[in-house]
């Protein structure tokens, strides 16, 4: 999932959009799109995924941001379907964090799928093979957790494949990791130079 910090940056960036928005005063009815989130696919599939955008009405002088998923099959008129609101809030951090939440779910419930099919039908992988776990781990972006969070995370792992954790519970785990992960931050030390005399 995209760092915290890239999600901050991108939040204030689309804050200051919606501020610029409410002072040119606006009187749009009709959520205004502030940005589109791209799609994070594991394979290629010939499987749509939602449409995820992130939008902004006025709610007094203030802006109200919303998680907007439209309908994936571009076929049906735009009238037939009003896109579902899945978050909406004051925050644009909240609400694009929510939405880079939903595009990791579906990236990793499309890479663990046909997984779980082969755990479905065999009951389990025995021995849970070492390239598969590292794969997964890959997949899960468990390199980039501190290295309690990296044990944990193979340890779900082993218990996927051996049909104790369902996908769905290795996906909520993976998400709340990468979301607690450790934020490299840029640090700036100054040091004073003293001139020492001896008499």
């Amino acid at each position: 999932m995209k760092p915290d910090s890239e999600i901050q940056d991108e939040a204030e960036r689309l804050e200051r959009l919606a501020r610029e928005w409410i002072v040119a005063g606006r009187a749009q009815p009709e959520p205004v799109t502030l940005a589109v989130l791209p799609e994070r696919r594991a394979a290629v599939t010939t499987v749509p995924h939602r449409v995820l955008r992130i939008a902004v009405v006025r709610d007094d002088d203030d802006p109200e941001f919303l998680l907007l998923q439209d309908d994936p099959d571009p076929s049906r008129a735009a009238e037939q379907s009003s896109p579902l609101v899945l978050t909406r809030g004051d925050s644009a951090y909240d609400v694009l964090r929510d939405g880079y939440e939903v595009r990791e779910e579906e990236r990793l419930a499309e890479f663990l799928t046909p997984i779980a099919d082969q755990i479905g039908a065999e009951g389990t992988i025995e021995d849970a093979n070492p390239e598969l776990v590292e794969e997964i781990a890959t997949a899960l972006e468990a390199a980039t957790l501190a290295p309690s969070a990296q044990v944990r995370a193979r340890a779900d792992i082993v218990e996927f494949l051996e049909g104790r954790l369902s996908p769905s519970d290795l996906i909520s785990a993976a998400i709340e990791r990468q979301a607690n992960r450790p934020q490299e931050r840029e640090s700036v030390a100054e040091l004073l130079n003293e001139r020492i005399s001896v008499a």
